[in-house]
């Protein structure tokens, strides 16, 4: 068996695992699927067709705990998946369904359990708010109205629903959709017992990055500066919500450090 056809399947098996739960393969749910899940399984395909998961279950267990820890706390119900890609590039995606994928050059930023827990919630939010799905829809209805298509949609439909929530992806959501998704992520993590501080050092690690740099273009491109990002939290009293206690943030710590050492 060739290497390449060896590390397909190794990015498959974790595919499968982080995305769908121990017990369950990624082919084995596809016919129970809603329609939002099946266009988040294609944008996610998408994304990994292009770049690969990391090939450490180690940091993909972690990612999936506190991923989960915080969709539990998100008022909604998916089959939350949650996987790091490998890339240099700072972005994260929050595909429809529940699907999340992080970049290692995101996490690579990072310095707490805290911090990701906000680059989590973040994504959760965008998924609890449905934001892409609800942008697909309207192509969706757009390109019916256009075609004059039956209101019964196929699956040989996904594949352009997939393609045209890439292009969401390549530029952008609405600005009030990232604020929204910043203030509700704050909420989430709160609720979830992380510190909602964690978002300002986030977004002023952002802010310190020069726009001019490859690994954050497509970041600056798609979503507003950090600093009007950091104006509007700050505008939302984010400093009043409670914070969890020195003893606890220590313990954290280290369990971060060793999720660093596996990226």
């Amino acid at each position: 068996m060739s290497q390449k056809r060896k590390m397909m399947m190794t990015g498959k098996h974790i595919f499968g695992w982080v995305f769908m739960g121990v017990s369950l393969a990624f082919t084995h749910v596809a016919m129970s699927q809603t329609d939002e899940e099946k266009v988040g399984r294609a944008a996610a395909s998408q994304i990994l067709g292009a770049v690969p998961l990391i090939r450490s279950e180690t940091a993909h267990q972690y990612v999936g705990l506190i991923g989960t820890a915080l969709a539990a706390n998100s008022g909604v119900n998916y089959k939350w998946r949650f996987g790091v890609f490998q890339s240099d590039a700072v972005n994260a995606f929050a595909m429809p369904g529940g699907y999340i994928l992080l970049s290692s050059g995101l996490l690579k930023l990072l310095d707490s359990e805290d911090e990701l827990a906000f680059v989590l919630a973040h994504e959760v939010a965008h998924v609890q708010r449905r934001h892409h799905y609800q942008v697909v829809l309207r192509q969706r209805l757009a390109d019916q109205a256009s075609k004059n298509l039956s209101s019964l949609v196929q699956d040989s439909d996904t594949a352009k629903l997939a393609q045209a929530s890439g292009q969401i992806y390549a530029r952008g959501l609405d600005k009030s959709a990232e604020f929204e998704a910043d203030r509700l992520g704050v909420e989430i993590m709160t609720r979830s017992g992380y510190d909602p501080a964690a978002a300002i050092a986030v977004l002023e690690k952002m802010q310190s990055l020069k726009g001019n740099d490859p690994k954050v273009e497509l970041l600056f491109s798609t979503h507003p500066s950090p600093a009007e990002r950091l104006d509007s939290l700050l505008q939302s009293k984010i400093d009043e919500l409670p914070r969890p206690s020195p003893d606890l943030l220590r313990k954290r710590e280290n369990r971060f450090k060793q999720f660093r050492s596996a990226l």
